[in-house]
């Protein structure tokens, strides 16, 4: 099919991306798809003749804001605003049969096994013979001969270790969704590395649904302590961040790798979720709140300088007063230098969907306040130890009056920023002299 309008030139798409740094990527891979199939990338809806949404349905309120993106992009179809909507990711490849016949004003729906074939897909729907295109079970793993177009910052990108996820946790959909773990290989990472090294990446984030399971399936099982090392020696980057990693599989071969790093961070983001054995055991989380406290003891030891980034699920069914106090000192104690509360979201398709006890979404959301209350003030502590001391910044924005970058213990859009004073340039790591605490962000004079 012909995209070209000889009078208007490609057809233009603009992307709406939701929900975390895996979808962001998969949407940069759709993106890159579709430069190589002759359409142009809108950056204003106004200006696009399509709009596809990736969407989230990890929890309900991603949904939600999934569905809402949706039909707001619809409204601008029925006003001729578009030709199309196409809607793509997570919640068609968990909901295809349900949202197809609930939103019959979206021309195709692409699961997460057809981005590739986004293009194609496109042509289908703007002649319109567009559909449902979702496989079971099935989910691309990108690599680095994948088209890709970076749509952050230009010197920070993610990196995608692997696919799917092989946990049991009683409170999570994304084996559901994303399938069965798949792991790229040594080569293609560092491959990938070099590739954006190459135009200009000073930091890359490596993100996974689970990555201490990286190389598992893999010739000869290699295991994610050597990938990292031959990351570390990818020259031309500058940081090299590890999320998502699992609290029973952190080996102690992957914490000296991360010490000795000359690339990578000493900074990690371990899940914990709770510290009750009680609801540790429900959920299916394979660990007790002891070997918790040991793992982050081990951590903290072994890493120097280490920023520890965790998460909590508070209102998981059966959660007592006792349980939840039970996590509010284990917070008090081992003074996280990050962390994220969720409450509860009651998934169809998990464990937990059919576990009695519900906890009232009044008392889930008081614990939610209560716990990130206790977080707030140590993280206020945390910050206001900062203040006189001098740190290497990666400058995001060097826009005048907004310009800000990111300690290595800031990860992008989740752990705050510096809100910078005096002459930097974007992509650039600049010494910074810490002047002050503002919520949970810092700011710092630069030179």
């Amino acid at each position: 099919m012909d995209l070209r309008d000889p009078a208007s030139g490609p057809t233009a798409v603009h992307f709406v991306s939701l929900g975390c740094p895996k979808n962001r990527l998969d949407t940069e891979v759709m993106i890159g798809s579709l430069a190589l199939g002759g359409f142009a990338v809108a950056e204003r809806i106004e200006d696009a003749d399509v709009a596809v949404v990736n969407t989230c349905s990890f929890i309900e309120s991603a949904r939600e804001e999934s569905i809402q993106a949706i039909l707001d992009v619809c409204e601008l179809k029925q006003g001729g605003g578009l030709r199309a909507v196409v809607v793509a990711g997570c919640l068609p490849q968990r909901y295809a049969g349900e949202i197809a016949k609930e939103l019959p004003e979206v021309d195709a729906f692409v699961g997460t096994g057809d981005f590739p074939r986004l293009p194609e897909i496109l042509g289908e729907a703007l002649a319109g013979r567009g559909g449902v295109y979702v496989e079971a079970g099935r989910t691309h793993l990108y690599d680095e001969t994948d088209p890709r177009v970076l749509i952050g910052p230009a010197h920070s990108a993610y990196v995608k270790l692997s696919e799917g996820c092989d946990r049991v946790c009683a409170f999570c959909a994304i084996p559901g969704i994303r399938g069965r773990f798949q792991s790229r290989t040594a080569e293609s990472l560092v491959a990938e590395a070099r590739q954006l090294a190459g135009l200009g990446v000073k930091e890359i984030n490596l993100v996974a649904q689970d990555s201490t399971s990286w190389g598992k399936d893999l010739p000869g099982r290699p295991r994610l302590h050597t990938v990292l090392a031959e990351l570390d020696r990818v020259e031309g980057l500058e940081w090299i961040r590890l999320l998502y990693l699992y609290p029973t599989a952190v080996s102690d071969e992957l914490l000296d790798v991360l010490a000795a790093g000359k690339r990578l961070l000493p900074y990690v983001d371990v899940p914990l979720q709770h510290a009750s054995d009680r609801l540790l055991r429900a959920m299916k989380r394979g660990t007790t709140a002891d070997r918790q406290r040991e793992l982050v003891a081990r951590l903290r030891s072994r890493v120097p300088g280490l920023t520890l980034r965790t998460t909590f699920i508070v209102g998981f069914p059966g959660e007592t007063d006792v349980d939840f106090d039970e996590l509010c000192e284990f917070v008090r104690q081992s003074r996280f230098d990050r962390m994220g509360v969720f409450r509860y979201s009651d998934e169809e398709g998990t464990a937990a969907f059919a576990y009695e006890g519900k906890v009232p979404r009044a008392v889930a959301r008081a614990r939610h306040r209560e716990l990130t209350r206790i977080q707030r003030e140590i993280m206020g502590e945390k910050l206001a130890a900062q203040v006189g001391t001098e740190a290497t910044v990666l400058v995001d924005s060097d826009v005048p009056d907004k310009a800000h970058g990111r300690l290595a213990s800031q990860a992008p859009e989740i752990d705050g920023v510096v809100f910078l004073k005096g002459a930097a340039r974007r992509g650039e790591l600049v010494r910074t002299r810490i002047t002050g605490v503002h919520g949970a962000d810092l700011a710092g004079d630069v030179g």
